[in-house]
Parts: C-alpha cells; structure tokens; sequence
C-alpha cells in the first residue's frame, strides 16, 4: 500500500507530459500482468488490447466507438512504446514550458483523435485499402501533432542532434515526408495517423492565432470559444526574441531561463489564459 501511495503521490506532483506518459506507460504493463496471471492459473489469454484498438472496418468500429481516443494509449511493443514516450517528453517539455499545463492535452488528445479519424477515413475511401482489415493502437499520432505545433510556433528553434544543431521545422517537415513516402511499404495506417496527428497540430496553432479554439476536451478548455485579438495581442511580441530564449531552452533546459525570459514567454505563449 505504501507503494502504491508513492505512485499516487508521484502522480499527482507530475507535470502533464509526465502525466500522460505514466499513464501510456501503466497502461502498457496492465494487460502483460493479467497474461501471466492467466498463464500461471492455466487460463487461456484473453486479448484485453483489442478492445481499445481502433479498427478500419466501420461495422466493428462502430461497436466500440471508445477505440477512436483510447487506442492512442496501447503499444505494439517495448520500443514502439520507449519511442514515442522519448519524442513526447523531450518536444512535449517544450511546448508546456512556453504555453503551459493545459495546452499538452489539448495538443495531444486532438492528434490522438484526428489521427485516428484521418486512418479510418483513408482506409474507406482509397481503393488501395479495398477489403483490408487494419487495426491500430499508438500514441504516434498525438506525438506528432505536439511536434508540429511546437514547430509551427517556432520553426527556427535549434535541437542538437549529436554535433550539429538542427531547426526544428526541418526535424517536423523530415519526420512528415518519411511517413509520406512509406505508405506503400507496410504499417500504413500508422503512417497516415501520423500525418493526421501533424496536420491538426498545424492546423491547432493557425486557428489559434487567428482567435478560434479548435480544442474538443471541454475539462481543459472553452470549445469554440472566440478568442480576442487584445488577448492574443502578437503584433507587441518580439519573434527573434522568442527564438533566442528558444534557441536557450534547447541547448541548456527551461531552468536556465532568468525570470524576466520566462515572464516573456509565458507572455507569447498564454494566449487563452483564463480571465
């Protein structure tokens, strides 16, 4: 029991990309427990996983109409799962340094479901995939909409990248073509997800300059609220100044910022703050 409140306490000190990812990572572990119970006791497997996986099929997606959100949450496999988390936490970081707690899950979750709504529409609607039956589980697709928000936002932010520092935009835009070009190669569901997880995430931070919350969880955020240009307010904000407390991030963490540079930050990025 005192484990357990170690964990339940840990959780609850965690940040939110902590957050989601101890949950993916829970999550993960849960159905490899109850095989080995089940094996110990003898009993046969029961697949706990294939009733959050999304399927392409509209006549069994339409039973478990869950899957569109909670497949984003199960893993095909140790690394599938090491991955993914990795990219999450290092780009997922970043996005909540400069906009805050809320935003990751609004960011997230959206490129969960619009990723998963891009798979199902592709397989139904392009002949290629004619009489395929797919099934889909990863949280690729909420990964890269974080990714191409962050990008999208600052798209000169430098990532080291062993001894060269490289923009962020050309990590995105090189992640994106790679899932283009490998459709034809197998796991093209997971590939168009992804593109559904990056296209929303653009699409995210373009509404949201323009004043429009595309943002559908309604426990983080106001939907379809119109947000007030005086809120917003970027014709007062220093781009190149972003970019270099960016560029300052990236290379020595979000501590190394002085007060004044995170004041200025939570400034650019809080645009939906609440009155």
């Amino acid at each position: 029991m005192e484990l357990i409140s170690k964990i339940e306490n840990y959780y609850r000190n965690s940040n939110s990309v902590q957050k989601i990812i101890i949950i993916n990572i829970i999550v993960f572990i849960f159905p490899l427990i109850i095989k080995t119970i089940l094996h110990l006791f003898n009993i046969d497997n029961i697949d706990i996983v294939s009733l959050f996986t999304i399927e392409s099929d509209l006549k069994n997606l339409i039973f478990k109409p869950w899957s569109i959100f909670t497949y984003g949450f199960f893993h095909a496999g140790f690394y599938h799962l090491f991955w993914n988390m990795l990219m999450l936490y290092y780009f997922g970081n970043m996005l909540q340094n400069i906009f805050g707690d809320k935003l990751i899950y609004r960011v997230f979750f959206n490129g969960i479901l619009f990723g998963g709504l891009f798979y199902v529409i592709s397989y139904n609607i392009f002949p290629v995939f004619k009489g395929n039956v797919s099934q889909m589980i990863g949280a690729s697709a909420g990964v890269m909409a974080v990714l191409f928000y962050l990008s999208s936002y600052s798209p000169n932010m430098r990532i080291r990248f062993f001894i060269i520092d490289i923009k962020l935009i050309y990590i995105a835009l090189f992640l994106l073509i790679l899932d283009i070009i490998q459709i034809p190669n197998g796991n093209s569901g997971g590939h168009i997800a992804h593109i559904g997880g990056a296209l929303i995430g653009y699409l995210m931070l373009k509404y949201n300059y323009q004043g429009l919350d595309l943002s559908l969880f309604s426990s983080f955020l106001k939907s379809g609220k119109k947000i007030k240009n005086k809120d917003l307010d970027f014709n007062k904000i220093d781009q190149k100044k972003i970019d270099k407390i960016l560029d300052k991030i990236s290379e020595s963490g979000y501590d190394s910022l002085s007060k004044e540079e995170k004041n200025y930050l939570f400034k650019a990025g809080n645009k939906d703050k609440k009155k």
